[in-house]
């Protein structure tokens, strides 16, 4: 049996599987690095017995090894006391060794750029503890509960603590790394053949690699072939191995057919033992025909409405654990993340991954205490399931739809869940809608006549619970209620309960799966909260009633019951009076809900489960709504100052790699934008409409962007804390009261009418009920008023587009606005909002659309769950069989987070000095360059490595030297930071482009905690000092910088912007030098638009600063992006170590 706890019945099997054990290696490098510090402390303590009074290594080592408060201007004490005490439990970033003996700069001060690390894993010696003895002495008094097990602190002040007394059986925070936390790009890494099977034939069922190869190429490469597939396609035919015979004899038809087979195909049952593959089930639903149809046509018939193509989901639960790469990652018990840094009274709890949420908290504690099956001692664990669905065009051009189930595990970090890369999207099932043939069948039975639009939507709600009903089948609520038995990758026998979290889907289909009415006079999903009251956000009534009027399977029963018998059996219309007095006051419709049918005995509320979707309510929702009101009050004070807005957007630089994207140049029209469009326009939102409105207005506008943007950042955090909701949720009654404000003050004080685009888009909604009514034979004159005889908007004239405006009022009673109210109680019960969006659904969608291209476009539901099969099947032939290799990238350095930032070696772009200052003879930027960039360069020469006899440096500027008297420049500097959830990114600047402004720690706190830079240069140099007992030769990077002055400060308690502007030229502090080792990131900086530019004819005075394109002022765009956000929640962010 192998320390991971696998067993193997082979000696050559278990001799295999240790050179690829990742928890054994772990372990075995743990226990040589504990021996080699207990050789150390001996040693330590041999030396120095004859001094047991002093403040030796080992007599510190007792002290707090998880202290997180580093003061900054300790940061190398601070790490030449870990170095010392050599605990095995501290990570890479506090055992490497550090310079030391660097000289800071006075005008800023070095900040501690921590790695990011793993959650604290169970000690090695607690990880195979015995549950339990064999004999247990007799108990002569009850047992004392133990306290629950907890890990130790890490270096962000972050702890574990389970449920239960002993450490967990498997943790998979253990088989982390640091490139598995890390947001950096890094190239691919090369595959190699890792052959070791007794297999008769490991390709199975392609005869060689070779063949394998290029099947992986052309199913699993993507649909349109790139450079980059290109070169994968010559990498796989010019390796050496290549078989060219036997790929030449592969039998490509049969494989394929192979590879995507189902159980509902002859022969579909091959892959049973290995994956849940796809079904094919006729879904029939009850038809109502009411007795308004005429004698004789009254009654309910029996309609088979579509072939559902599913998957088992207790199939799917069996391939996920069978799944060695998922299941080494697959949360088996659930544990509470604690915060308690240096800085902070007490223990705070840690929102972000739902096996961390009191939600699945709950279920793993009320599973632990139910009964047991009878005879079953085996550890029971939840498997979390969280569903998406949505439907899509598969087509930009055409009516192909599809609408998928995806399934995700919430036993998996959202982390690489949300990332479709990783392939842990799970599809199980294609819905349908009601066919065309619908139609015929209801005139059928109704002598010609059809049924009304309502009760066809009674029907398709109909269809779409059958659809369910046939996904919960028997075999999953018997495994819900009573466990699935499976062995695990790791050898131990396990019984899994399948539990339902989360329903992530936009409005409409919430609709569907709430059975609630659509915008009826209750519209939310989960609460009773009327139309008329749904204004009321934040306000202590509406909190109140939140609790108070939730929706209950219990309440929506009785009324369902009734209203089904009134339709089903005595023939009433779905629209009725007897029915609608039943149901329309809580908005229920008469459909039963297969959830609540079949698991609200077990504990499901499904209303609880549909989840927040922040991006259909709040970016595609409140803020698109609030936008396009904005744009029409800015038209109805002046059309000219729509193309401003569209100037202002367009001038906003660009952030990150596609943080914030560049503007189109007509914003306002909004067209062909998604969600990620209008959130960049959300985040940058306040300079571009600073001064579009008249004084009184323009304040109540800053101040409403600058709460909804706030609001928009903390709801997006991918990890919150107690303290970071408190402020979400005040956040949350502050937009309401600014919401409601802005109505009253500004909607009121203009005439806003429609834009063009919504004069248009209304015409051609009249035009066609025009035609369609003509067609009908019930033209009505009055749907074609005001529009051109044919009905084309192209020959409407501006003078007739005006005359079609509508006076239209901002609308506070939307069930979108209402939603805001359940975001912060959402988060707490499941987890920060990422890991529920749905925008991984979304992303999902993508896959559907690139195989729909394999497809002939006729049947292609059933290729689409053949090709789903082959693509599964052949990456886990492919896992099974190759292990990664280190990539041979050129520069690999560029991507390697563990270093702060990466500044290219290459010397090919360089002057002399003299020459280069010449060239910019003449440039205020440039006076005393030579002589400060000394003083620079001689404050940051390491005193270690001068030689043991040098304590200090000592000289002026004239002991240092420059090799071959070269100034060496470059394009980029790549710098690397921890963000606030305690992971790793990269931030790219580039002086030529517009990401080249950063920001440091500042060491006045009266101008702030950061100081911001444009960078005007990226450079090294080499130096020889000579002021030393030796020439010693340095490489030196630096940043030639260009300051930027604060201008007042806005703190937290302001609804403001920090606003910056450039000193003058021949300001002290106008120019500097700067280590790369001080910048803590990239700084998104937006010109102040209203205060107009500073030169107006354009000309300046600076080449080198560009100082023509300067503004008046800048404001500091804190909402660019979560990690920003948190640096301005001083202390609140887990990974800022420097602000603890």
């Amino acid at each position: 049996t192998c320390t991971c706890g696998r067993g193997f019945q082979q000696e050559s099997a278990f001799t295999r599987h240790q050179k690829s054990c990742v928890k054994g290696k772990k372990r075995l490098f743990s226990a040589l690095s504990k021996a080699k510090d207990l050789l150390k402390s001996a040693k330590r303590a041999r030396t120095h017995i004859t001094d047991p009074g002093s403040n030796s290594p080992a007599s510190t080592s007792a002290l707090p090894q998880n202290n997180a408060t580093i003061p900054p201007n300790s940061v190398l004490d601070h790490h030449r006391g870990l170095e010392d005490n050599g605990s095995e439990d501290a990570p890479l970033a506090q055992r490497r060794t550090r310079p030391s003996g660097i000289q800071l700069p006075k005008r800023y001060r070095q900040f501690e750029d921590v790695l990011p690390q793993p959650l604290p894993s169970v000690p090695i010696n607690d990880s195979n503890v015995q549950q339990a003895p064999d004999s247990p002495p007799p108990l002569t008094h009850p047992p004392e509960l133990q306290p629950p097990f907890r890990t130790p602190r890490n270096i962000f002040g972050l702890v574990r603590q389970f449920f239960s007394s002993h450490p967990p059986s498997h943790d998979p925070e253990e088989a982390i790394t640091l490139e598995d936390i890390s947001a950096i790009p890094r190239p691919e890494r090369a595959l190699s053949a890792a052959i070791t099977t007794d297999e008769v034939s490991p390709y199975y069922p392609y005869s060689n690699r070779s063949s394998l190869e290029l099947g992986n190429w052309y199913w699993n490469g993507g649909v349109q072939k790139s450079q980059q597939s290109f070169s994968e396609l010559l990498n796989i035919v010019t390796d050496s191995d290549f078989d060219r015979a036997g790929v030449l004899a592969t039998p490509w038809d049969k494989i394929n057919s192979t590879l995507g087979q189902n159980e509902y195909e002859e022969g579909g049952n091959e892959w049973e033992d290995e994956d849940a593959g796809w079904r094919k089930t006729d879904v029939s639903i009850q038809i109502p025909f009411a007795r308004t149809n005429g004698p004789g046509h009254a009654g309910v018939r029996p309609y088979t409405a579509a072939e559902l193509y599913h998957r088992s989901l207790v199939g799917v639960i069996r391939e996920k654990l069978a799944n060695v790469e998922d299941d080494e990652l697959f949360h088996y018990e659930p544990y509470e993340l604690l915060w308690h840094p240096g800085h902070l009274q007490s223990e705070v709890k840690i929102y972000g991954e739902l096996y961390t949420s009191p939600a699945f908290m709950a279920a793993h504690q009320e599973l632990q205490d139910s009964p047991r099956e009878p005879g079953c001692d085996l550890p029971r664990v939840v498997v979390s399931l969280m569903f998406w669905s949505d439907a899509t065009h598969l087509t930009s051009f055409g009516n192909a739809k599809l609408w998928p189930v995806y399934l995700f595990f919430g036993n998996e970090s959202k982390y690489r869940r949300c990332k479709p890369s990783c392939h842990l999207g799970n599809h199980v099932a294609y819905f349908q809608k009601l066919p065309d043939s619908f139609k015929d069948f209801t005139c059928h039975h109704t002598g010609g006549k059809g049924v009304s639009q309502e009760c066809t939507t009674h029907c398709q709600r109909e269809l779409f619970q059958a659809q369910w009903e046939v996904l919960l089948d028997q075999e999953f609520l018997e495994a819900y209620e009573h466990g699935i038995v499976i062995v695990c990758c790791d050898g131990v026998v396990r019984r899994f309960y399948p539990r339902i979290f989360t329903y992530s889907a936009d409005y409409p289909e919430k609709v569907l799966v709430a059975t609630i009415r659509q915008l009826g006079g209750c519209p939310c999903p989960r609460c009773l909260i009327p139309k008329t009251r749904l204004h009321n956000l934040g306000m202590t009534r509406d909190r109140q009633q939140r609790t108070t009027l939730q929706r209950s399977h219990g309440d929506q029963k009785p009324l369902v019951d009734t209203a089904r018998k009134l339709i089903y059996e005595k023939n009433y219309g779905v629209d009725s009076t007897g029915v609608e007095n039943l149901l329309k006051p809580c908005s229920w419709v008469p459909t039963y809900n297969t959830f609540s049918k079949y698991l609200s005995v077990l504990g499901l509320n499904i209303f609880e489960a549909l989840v927040v979707d922040l991006l259909h309510e709040v970016e595609l929702g409140v803020w698109r709504s609030l936008l396009i009101h904005l744009l029409r009050i800015i038209r109805s004070i002046d059309k000219d100052l729509v193309h401003e807005l569209d100037r202002r957007y367009r001038l906003v630089p660009s952030f990150g790699q596609s943080t914030i994207r560049r503007f189109t140049a007509n914003t306002s029209e909004l067209s062909n934008m998604a969600a990620r469009n209008f959130e960049d326009l959300l985040q940058c939102a306040m300079p571009v409409f600073d001064g579009l409105f008249p004084a009184p207005q323009n304040q109540i506008v800053q101040d409403l962007l600058f709460t909804l943007a706030h609001w928009h950042g903390l709801s997006k955090l991918r990890m919150h804390s107690d303290l970071t909701l408190d402020i979400l949720d005040a956040m949350t009654t502050d937009i309401g009261n600014q919401l409601r404000n802005f109505k009253v003050n500004v909607c009121s004080a203009f005439d806003a009418k429609e834009l063009d685009r919504e004069v248009s888009a209304r015409s051609r909604r009249l035009a066609k009920e025009a035609i369609r009514q003509t067609q009908a034979g019930k033209k009505n004159k009055s749907a074609t008023n005001g529009l051109p005889n044919d009905g084309n908007e192209q020959t409407m004239t501006v003078a007739n587009r005006n005359k079609l405006r509508r006076t239209v009022s901002f609308n506070l009673r939307t069930y979108k606005i209402h939603a805001l109210g359940d975001y912060v109680s959402c988060i707490r019960r499941f987890g920060t909002t990422d890991s529920y969006s749905t925008e991984p659904g979304e992303l999902e969608h993508r896959t559907s659309k690139r195989r729909y291209l394999r497809t002939d476009r006729k049947s292609f539901i059933r290729q689409l769950t053949q090709i789903e099969r082959r693509q599964t099947r052949i990456r886990r032939i492919k896992s099974r069989l190759q292990k990664s290799r280190p990539s041979e990238a050129p520069d690999i350095m560029a991507y390697e987070p563990r270093v702060h930032h990466h500044i290219g070696v290459s010397e090919k772009v360089n002057n002399d000095i003299g020459s280069y200052l010449r060239l910019h003879g003449g440039d205020p930027a440039m006076q005393n360059y030579y002589s400060r960039l000394k003083e620079h360069l001689l404050l940051r020469i390491p005193v270690s490595q001068l030689g043991d006899s040098c304590q200090q440096v000592e000289g002026g500027t004239d002991q240092v030297l420059f090799k071959r008297n070269r100034i060496y420049h470059h394009n980029i500097a790549r710098f690397n930071y921890t963000t606030y959830d305690t992971r790793r990114d990269q931030d790219v600047i580039n002086p030529k482009t517009s990401h080249r402004d950063i920001m440091v720690l500042n060491s006045t706190s009266d101008d702030g905690r950061y100081r911001y830079a444009r960078v005007l240069g990226v450079h090294h140099v080499n130096i020889v000092y000579t002021g030393g007992p030796y020439h010693t030769a340095f490489k030196m990077e630096f940043l030639f910088v260009r300051w930027f002055a604060p201008i007042g400060h806005a703190d937290l308690g302001r609804t403001a912007l920090d606003r910056l502007r450039f000193p003058a030229l021949d300001s002290e502090d106008a120019f500097g030098f700067l280590s790369p080792a001080d910048v803590m990131r990239a700084a998104h900086i937006i010109p102040c638009f209203s205060k107009g530019m500073r030169h107006s004819d354009g000309k300046g005075l600076s080449g080198m600063a560009s100082d023509k394109n300067d503004w008046c002022e800048y404001f500091v765009n804190r909402f660019v992006d979560r990690d920003m956000l948190m640096r301005f929640h001083y202390g609140l962010g887990v990974g800022h170590v420097y602000s603890h």
